[in-house]
């Protein structure tokens, strides 16, 4: 049986556009850096080169940031950025990962740990880097445009009561909010935490991102950081975008 939990929440006086979780078909370009942490100079070993021939082949249109085309110039939230990593451990191994980040720096996708035994450098890269690219040729990308979402604005700050509806046990879990309920606990999970109250119940699940005290929300257009000594939860649904502050314990 499900009940409602209202509770009134502050919605600030801001100008963004909807935080959302995209599919990886919805960024139509990938931006490859001509160097990585790991190499000495611009496209060492062609590592670089690698990688945006990869791309290329497995359907995404790569580019170099000195190369960019026009519309990305103007919307820089067309593309996912690459990174290629080396991972330590392994003896006598290379490894390395590829991720994607889209334009506010949260990743968006990590491909599987490619390897290699060769003992020279450059030809261990190149062998580990085509390993670690089978994940991502296994998704069979095809862009899809995403629907465009309009900026949202209001000129005041405001009070609103918001109902959240709790699921049956069938149903999806939603996020919870109780303004009974003062104390979260964090538990962490792979890539995340998830966030439960003392009975313990799942209230949402917080997906890490390459910024400092930043999760995404799973699930929702929101996303969940740290703003001095508090945690804030930041929802933007389309129409409206509501702020508010959660005590976690992590």
């Amino acid at each position: 049986m499900s009940k409602k939990i209202i509770f009134t929440i502050v919605i600030l006086s801001v100008s963004l556009s909807a935080i959302a979780q995209k599919s990886i078909n919805n960024y139509k370009y990938v931006i490859v850096p001509e160097s990585f942490n790991f190499t000495n100079g611009e496209d060492q070993y062609q590592l670089s080169s690698l990688t945006k021939f990869l791309f290329n082949k497995a359907n995404f249109q790569a580019y170099f940031a000195d190369e960019m085309p026009e519309d990305l110039k103007k919307d820089r939230c067309l593309a996912l950025t690459s990174d290629v990593n080396k991972v330590k451990g392994g003896m006598f191994k290379t490894k390395l990962e590829i991720t994607l980040k889209d334009c506010y720096g949260a990743v968006v996708l990590t491909s599987k740990i490619g390897e290699s035994r060769i003992k020279d450098y450059g030809k261990a890269y190149h062998e580990a880097l085509r390993d670690a690219f089978k994940s991502l040729e296994d998704l069979n990308y095809n862009y899809v445009p995403a629907e465009k979402e309009e900026p949202v604005k209001e000129d005041k700050v405001k009070e609103e009561t918001v109902v959240f509806e709790t699921p049956t046990e069938s149903s999806q879990t939603d996020i919870i909010l109780d303004k009974d309920q003062d104390l979260y606990y964090a538990q962490a999970i792979t890539n995340g935490f998830q966030i439960v109250d003392s009975e313990p119940k799942v209230i949402m699940i917080l997906l890490k991102t390459s910024a400092p005290d930043t999760f995404i929300v799973k699930d929702k257009n929101a996303i969940v950081f740290k703003k001095g000594n508090q945690w804030i939860y930041s929802e933007n649904d389309g129409s409206s975008t509501s702020e508010k502050v959660l005590t976690i314990k992590f």
